[in-house]
């Protein structure tokens, strides 16, 4: 195995090489790149109690007086611009060299009283560190062509002509296939320090595949392939990040030559890509050449291209909101932004972002950060509601209700600054749209405030806009609304010990059971719906005074035919009832 030579390394690989061992040892740690001064930080690896903070340093012999104001002024810079702003629970030194007492006493004073844990990483356990790493000692250092020939000489070999598919059945056919691939993902696996391959083989057409069936996906998938092995069986190929930095460290590159129509829907999606970064999706090209790990296809040729973000790449950015701004400067609104994923234009400043709200109701584009030509697009999908909580989608509606021309959307930081440009909607029905559905998720959200059952927003196809109206209507009983409606007859319950009223005609108050009908569901609410008839008189006198305990009395309308409707605790009818019953004969 190649060892490694620290003293005859030049600086700049010897830092590459100890940060590439550091990442590939936390593989969620970031590599630095440097702006103006690194503030001594190198390598970062985030923990749920705080970061651990790696300055790799090129000295491979005991430090000179410059080297030593090299480290200091790295510490400087990282108490003074890092320790402020990022929880830090460790900072490490990363020398090739093994200190004596001196030093070690010498960092220690250097960062007495920081209250972190402080390391020197010394040459020994840098050793120990490239033990582990044999390929990538050899990626870095050694003569690794012979070895690499080796293995891709075994690759070959596990990869060997598939049996002829007339004279093997289907089950031995694909055990060699999978025995082949097999071979090859471990062949591939051992001499690449950078990345795993994965293969499987699958049943189905890859024509018939949708095609971004796995870029995303959970692990740092960086390349995958698909190929027809025969029938009924496809492969796919995956070639994962050993660490995130994996693709910094070891980039996957090529050369391609896009063919758009001028003027066309395609040239514009291509040129906001490039200005951008945006996605785009079937844009005829071809591969021109295409370099990185082993594995990789060579051949070129022409195809169909698309450009997809990944859910996770929002790189290291806050928490985003849109607000909804007045004519006089005022927040009508705020909706916290989720999902957020972010892209760099390829030969421009511009940033394309594209999130959702919580809800998913309102899908956001903002392109920005290239002048003039920057653009805020926005995706409703009022066709996806039914099942949902009204709580979680009534923000984003609401924002859309008031999304008329003299309001503006500003793209901001959370609860911070914001972001420019602004952007006025543009007059559409799409604002009264929102209104009329407001009007029903706030009433669901009362409903739901009555009941211990879950409320959620009813499928439109099963909801007649009756029911809709009777839902809206409750919601303002439930308020304390009185209501007033006309009245033709009333079928009055009669109770054991009552007699019929006395009086041409009277007031009187019917009580039942409340219930939010809601997608074909019937809510029990714990109220009762009142109808106050204001003049009543009985239909049938006779009648009336033969009726017997549970049977009931008609009513007509007296001098009015108006009735009060208004909903009432358990509590309340109960007492009214009892009030009723224990009144004397009149």
């Amino acid at each position: 195995m190649t060892s490694v030579n620290w003293e005859r390394l030049p600086g700049e690989t010897v830092e590459e090489f100890v940060a590439a061992m550091l990442l590939l040892r936390h593989p969620h740690g970031n590599l630095i790149t440097p702006s103006r001064g690194d503030r001594g930080v190198d390598v970062r690896v985030a923990n749920p109690d705080g970061f651990d903070i790696y300055q790799v340093k090129r000295f491979c012999r005991p430090l000179t007086s410059g080297q030593e104001r090299q480290v200091e002024a790295s510490w400087k810079r990282f108490a003074d611009e890092v320790l402020p702003v990022l929880p830090v629970r460790s900072w490490t030194l990363v020398v090739p060299w093994n200190p004596t007492h001196e030093r070690l006493e010498w960092l220690a004073k250097l960062t007495a009283g920081s209250g972190l844990r402080v390391d020197w990483m010394d040459r020994a356990r840098l050793d120990g560190l490239a033990a582990e790493n044999p390929a990538l000692i050899s990626y870095y250092f050694g003569d690794g062509g012979e070895r690499i020939a080796h293995l891709m000489a075994q690759a070959l070999k596990g990869g060997r002509d598939m049996p002829d598919p007339e004279r093997t059945s289907p089950e031995n056919l694909l055990a060699a296939a999978i025995d082949r691939y097999d071979g090859l993902a471990a062949a591939l696996t051992d001499i690449d320090p950078f990345y795993r391959y994965v293969f499987e083989v699958r049943e189905g057409q890859v024509s018939e595949q949708p095609w971004d069936a796995d870029a995303y996906r959970e692990d740092l998938t960086a390349f995958v392939r698909y190929r027809q092995l025969n029938e009924r069986h496809y492969l796919v190929m995956r070639l994962v990040a050993r660490a995130v930095e994996s693709f910094r460290l070891r980039p996957i590159t090529g050369s391609f030559s896009l063919q758009v129509p001028v003027d066309s829907a395609e040239q514009r999606a291509v040129e906001e890509f490039l200005r951008y970064g945006s996605p785009f999706t079937g844009v005829d090209g071809a591969v021109v050449q295409l370099s990185g790990p082993p594995g990789l296809p060579s051949e070129s040729g022409p195809g169909q291209f698309s450009f997809i973000v990944h859910p996770g790449a929002a790189g290291d950015r806050p928490d985003l909101e849109v607000r909804l701004l007045a004519a006089d400067g005022t927040v009508v609104h705020t909706l916290d932004l989720v999902g957020v994923r972010a892209s760099h234009g390829v030969d421009g400043p511009g940033i394309w972002l594209a999130s959702h709200d919580p809800s998913g109701l309102l899908q956001l584009q903002f392109l920005i950060n290239a002048g003039d030509h920057d653009t805020f697009r926005l995706n409703v999908d009022l066709d996806d509601l039914a099942g949902k909580t009204p709580a979680d989608v009534l923000p984003a509606m609401r924002l859309l209700a008031d999304f008329v021309p003299g309001n503006t959307v500003v793209l901001a930081v959370r609860g911070g600054l914001a972001y420019a440009p602004c952007w006025q909607p543009e007059e559409s029905g799409l604002a009264a749209h929102a209104r009329r559905h407001v009007r029903v998720l706030e009433a669901l959200q009362v409903i739901q405030a009555h009941s211990y059952q879950r409320v959620v927003i009813p499928s439109p196809e099963r909801t007649s806009d009756e029911e809709l109206r009777q839902i809206v209507q409750l919601a303002r009983l439930l308020q304390g609304a009185q209501l007033e409606a006309s009245w033709t007859y009333a079928d009055f319950p009669v109770s054991a010990g009552s007699s019929p009223p006395a009086g041409d005609e009277f007031p009187v108050a019917v009580m039942n059971e409340l219930h939010a009908r809601v997608g074909g569901r019937a809510i029990p609410l714990g109220m009762y719906r009142c109808v106050t008839y204001l003049a009543a008189r009985i239909a049938d006198p006779a009648e009336a005074v033969a009726a017997h305990a549970g049977g009931t009395i008609r009513l007509l309308p007296g001098s009015s035919d108006k009735a009060v409707i208004t909903a009432v605790s358990a509590a309340e009818a109960l007492a009214a009832l009892t009030k009723r019953d224990s009144a004397p004969p009149s």
